[in-house]
């Protein structure tokens, strides 16, 4: 079904009053990171709520009047403000327990100057006692606050009470459409994540400001779902925390929130593009994404964001020296280098882009969608098995004791990633090295060129698949080496002590020996 429009309900206050509490009290997830601290929240977090069957989308803003120490002030109020001027509904947030502020009047001064329909609420009302308190902000005027605690829970059924009937419902969508595919942007901080997050919504969703971006490290901390159709299919594109060092986020909390929530977006993700600075060597935290996306078996893109700038200093390079410039060669230079420095990640396709000119967004996305459908690729028994024997035809596992392995059954078990199970005589039998080997062929003869593949290997259950499709005939039985004489004395006293057995006498010469040296006869 097509996108439609659900009504927007905003979450505005000053600094710390409990904007992100209330948010995720409201949806009964931890949508927004929750600090005990002014100034966590820049960005404009939104995620879709049910009222009654009916589909809304709440908001949650940075804190209105916060003095950001990085210099983003009047980013985050311009994000508060387009959050305001698109909202059907705006959640005045205050906080009961400090009482009535010049932030506060400042706010709704404005709210009313903009005629936008608001409902005063009160946070941080933990008992009725606190509720005394509440009336203090009708002066505000917006009418007696609802008197709420977001931590406890505490009065969100009278809240959504008065939101019935202070927002028109009856056109919100009773459903809406499941996303086809979740797509993350990760990378090391100032990579340009959130510059490519706004060059896509400015094309699906006429948002060209919708997340913060700046030369300031660190500005994005939450982890932002930006919802948008392309040709006719929903989906989400996550922005992200810039990865930092091990040693940073240890002694910064919001740091240590941002990655494990960058963490979770990859958990999240179908597909993840991951941005490079094209301008700047590959980094730790560049290795350390790398090695944490293969080991979740996500489809990758390796972006190389900020082509612009390294074509324009490679030209300028060439020019001093006097010497041509090949644009292909140089992309072909840093694809080697990049296989060099991120071998988990050598079935990644590379993009070039150049996030703040728009430049191959749209090339990007579409080869996105393309590793989302190879990854949900499911490829025939037939043909499984035909490419296990093209495998093993031409190479086989070697084992250091010479047995031999018999492959009598593959099956793909799993999609996304592609999870393929071989039934064989020994499991132990196949080497990492061989595994390699084959997830390589595989990428070459199955549909699954470009993401990665998950090889299983389990014993054969006794009385099925007694055929093998694979493998080397009848096993070597290993020959198990006598073992060597012990020197001790104890040792050579056992031995003298013990007669060697005597060969049996060939049929033909028909010769009978008499009894053994020392023994009786019957």
């Amino acid at each position: 079904m097509p996108l439609m429009r659900m009504p927007v309900i905003a979450i505005v206050g000053r600094p710390n009053v409990g904007k992100s509490s209330l948010l995720n009290a409201l949806v009964g997830k931890r949508i927004s990171i929750v600090q005990d601290m002014p100034g966590v929240t820049r960005d404009r977090v939104v995620t879709p709520y049910q009222i009654d069957g009916k589909w809304v989308e709440i908001v949650d803003t940075g804190g209105y009047g916060f003095v950001d120490e990085q210099g983003l002030t009047e980013h985050i109020k311009h994000q508060i403000e387009i959050a305001m001027s698109r909202a059907d509904l705006v959640l005045f947030l205050v906080d009961c327990q400090s009482g009535l502020t010049s932030a506060d009047e400042e706010i709704a001064s404005m709210l009313r100057r903009k005629n936008i329909k608001t409902v005063l609420v009160a946070n941080k009302a933990d008992g009725p006692k606190a509720d005394l308190a509440v009336t203090d902000f009708a002066r505000l005027g917006f009418g007696t606050p609802i008197g709420v605690s977001a931590m406890n829970d505490r009065n969100l059924d009278q809240l959504l009470k008065e939101v019935r009937k202070s927002i028109d419902l009856s056109e919100a969508p009773t459903e809406i459409p499941e996303p086809q595919m979740l797509l993350a942007i990760v990378g090391k901080r100032n990579a340009g994540k959130s510059t490519l997050v706004n060059a896509i919504a400015e094309a699906y969703e006429d948002d060209p400001q919708r997340v913060i971006v700046s030369e300031v490290p660190g500005t994005t901390r939450d982890s932002v779902d930006v919802r948008f159709e392309k040709d006719g299919k929903t989906l989400i594109v996550i922005d992200t925390a810039g990865v930092r060092k091990k040693r940073h986020m240890v002694t910064n909390d919001i740091e240590f929130y941002s990655f494990h929530r960058a963490q979770r977006s990859i958990r999240r993700a179908d597909v993840v593009m991951m941005l490079i600075d094209g301008s700047e060597h590959v980094s730790e935290p560049d290795k350390k994404l790398a090695q944490y996306i293969a080991e979740q078996y996500k489809p990758v893109i390796l972006v190389i964001n900020k082509w612009d700038l390294v074509l324009a200093n490679a030209r300028k390079q060439a020019e001093e020296r006097g010497t041509t410039f090949s644009d292909d060669l140089l992309m072909q230079e840093f694809a080697e280098y990049l296989g060099q420095e991120l071998r988990h990640l050598d079935y990644a396709p590379l993009m070039f882009i150049t996030a703040k000119d728009g430049k191959n967004v749209q090339k990007a996305l579409d080869l996105a969608q393309n590793l989302f459908k190879q990854a949900n690729t499911r490829v025939g028994t037939g043909e499984l098995n035909r490419a296990v024997k093209q495998i093993f035809a031409e190479q086989t596992p070697s084992t250091p004791r010479g047995e031999r392995i018999r492959v009598y059954y593959a099956t793909q078990a799993e999609v996304s990633p592609p999870t393929i199970v071989l039934f064989v005589n020994n499991p132990t039998l196949v080497n990492e090295s061989y595994q390699r080997f084959m997830i390589n062929r595989f990428r070459e003869l199955l549909p699954y060129a470009e993401v990665p593949i998950k090889l299983q290997f389990r014993g054969r259950v006794r009385g099925e698949h007694e055929e093998e499709i694979a493998g080397g005939g009848e096993a070597e039985r290993p020959v198990k080496p006598r073992p060597a004489p012990s020197s001790s004395p104890a040792a050579k006293r056992v031995s003298r002590g013990k007669r060697k057995p005597q060969p049996k006498p060939h049929p033909k010469k028909g010769a009978r020996r008499g009894p053994a040296r020392g023994t009786r006869p019957h």
